[in-house]
């Protein structure tokens, strides 16, 4: 036997009502975002430090030595302010991470090519 559905009540769908649930829409939509970018970039450091913490001194060729010195360099000279939640600071972020991931694996480990999170602008000679 079939359950009878009830219907649903008549809310007052006055513009601000709308509004409301739009934004309650949009807030769940950016945590979820929020969430998954954050998620694939701790995957990627994950990686890489996984891929850095693997290797052995001894036995590195003298071009890989130069590439961790490079990565060192980078990393500590990233300069962010996290506790004003800036965009900016999180380019930097993706940007640092994606430079470190590309260096400990090579091209051809990636499946899928990857996009940027916040379009750059484009060099005046190129709009």
């Amino acid at each position: 036997m079939k359950k009878k559905k009830r219907p649903k009540k008549q809310r007052e769908s006055s513009p601000v009502t709308m509004l409301a649930g739009e934004l309650a829409t949009l807030r769940r939509d950016l945590r979820a975002t929020s969430r998954a970018y954050a998620a694939r970039l701790e995957t990627d450091l994950a990686e890489s430090m996984a891929a850095v913490s693997s290797k052995r001194t001894d036995a590195l060729s003298r071009e890989q030595l130069h590439d961790i010195r490079e990565m060192t360099i980078m990393v500590r000279k990233r300069k962010l302010k996290p506790e004003k939640g800036r965009r900016k600071d999180l380019r930097k972020i993706d940007s640092l991470i994606r430079d470190l991931h590309s260096i400990t694996h090579p091209v051809g480990v990636r499946i899928a090519p990857r996009k940027r999170p916040f379009p750059r602008s484009l060099p005046a000679h190129q709009q």
